[in-house]
């Protein structure tokens, strides 16, 4: 099979495990992808693709639960997310993604990890805005750097216990905000290119199909099967970004 055929088709399969994980938790596309794209992928194309594709999801997705939109809670996280975007992008350059990725992802793992094993979910009873804020712009930093823009507020929102539509509204909004800014910034760097464009096209039929599947199964569940969805989805999550680790692990 020619390598540009198994390119475009690991950018479809992995754009319907990334758009299905999205449109359940309004989160993932990201951390469910980057493992497998990280295989197959050119390197500078796989942030953007990314990005470009996960947009794509929650653009698809917003009509579905506009109503159930909650705009005063997602306004601290916005805030302070637009402002960390560039930060993260300018780590681009800088710094490591292996390094990165590796560390988030084994942090990622023992979080999950461990609140599956206890059972309990730790809780916050904080309401901050400020806090609100700096989450965001930790989000948003993640979300230039490596397109991880979800995890932060996600994690941040399930230990306050919301119920589920709030914290979907909030990941909604939030993700929404960061993809268009982190793209516009990508689009001023020239990493936008012909190349990702094509990878993007290739993806979009899947992106499409599991964007619907999420979505499905997310209306079908309750607050509690969300919450667990979350930590595993999260555990998932890790995994996947430690998976380019393991061959050197094992040796």
């Amino acid at each position: 099979m020619p390598a540009e055929l198994v390119i475009y088709l690991v950018a479809a399969g992995g754009a319907l495990l990334g758009a299905t994980a999205s449109g359940l938790a309004g989160f993932a596309f990201a951390a469910t992808t980057l493992g497998l794209y990280a295989h197959f992928l050119p390197h500078a194309a796989i942030s953007p693709l990314i990005v470009a594709a996960s947009l794509a999801v929650q653009l698809i997705l917003m009509p579905m639960i506009w109503r159930r939109l909650d705009w005063g809670a997602a306004l601290p996280f916005l805030a302070g997310g637009v402002c960390g975007v560039p930060f993260g992008a300018a780590l681009l350059s800088v710094l490591s993604a292996d390094t990165f990725r590796h560390l988030a992802g084994a942090l990622l793992v023992i979080y999950a990890g461990s609140v599956l094993v206890t059972g309990r979910l730790p809780s916050l009873r904080v309401e901050s805005r400020l806090a609100d804020a700096a989450v965001g712009f930790g989000g948003g930093v993640l979300g230039g750097f490596a397109g991880l823009s979800g995890v932060l507020p996600t994690i941040w929102c399930s230990l306050r216990r919301w119920p589920k539509d709030r914290q979907r509204s909030v990941f909604q909004l939030f993700n929404t905000a960061m993809h268009v800014v982190t793209l516009s910034t990508y689009a001023v760097q020239g990493r936008l290119t012909a190349e990702v464009g094509g990878l993007f096209l290739a993806a979009l039929p899947g992106i499409g199909l599991g964007a619907w599947l999420g979505f499905s199964l997310y209306r079908r569940i309750d607050d509690k099967a969300f919450a667990r969805v979350l930590l595993i989805l999260l555990g998932v999550s890790g995994i996947g970004l430690l998976v380019p680790l393991l061959p050197e692990i094992l040796g």
